[in-house]
């Protein structure tokens, strides 16, 4: 089994379980941090199907376009759970915004070239939108 990891849809989380002829998915819907629910929601989906970390295979996330701070943590997590397991991991761009079924043929296509050891990097289709300094943190800092 491979975990797909998709945080690239605005106010959603959609983990899937996937092998060669099963996918299954769990998602979370609206107004929420990524950070505090992206662990429970890998670690529901992999014990309401009986699955043991050390059973995955490779991980697959979609690295963007999307949310920034969301692609980032899922990127993150992709990795570190890779580093910890001896997977290899993946990233794939979501550029035309493809269909689960889509991007979960894709995964598998790329999935057979993956090595352990490596890792993925987020990608953002356009500059981050950095807002000035709150005056308390100016103020903090002697500025």
């Amino acid at each position: 089994m491979y975990l797909l990891i998709n945080t690239s849809k605005e106010n959603c989380l959609d983990v899937f379980l996937i092998s060669a002829d099963k996918a299954y998915q769990l998602s979370k819907k609206g107004d929420f941090k990524v950070s505090e629910n992206l662990l429970v929601l890998i670690d529901k989906i992999l014990i309401k199907h009986s699955v043991k970390k050390q059973h995955l295979k490779g991980i697959i996330a979609i690295t963007g376009p999307g949310p920034f701070t969301s692609v980032r943590i899922a990127v993150t997590v992709a990795n570190n759970l890779a580093y910890a397991l001896d997977i290899p991991v993946i990233g794939l761009k979501n550029l035309k915004q493809s269909s689960d079924q889509d991007l979960i043929k894709q995964a598998f296509k790329k999935i057979k070239k993956a090595k352990r050891g490596e890792i993925i990097k987020p990608f953002y289709n356009k500059e981050a939108n950095i807002t000035q300094a709150k005056k308390w943190f100016n103020d903090f800092n002697g500025r």
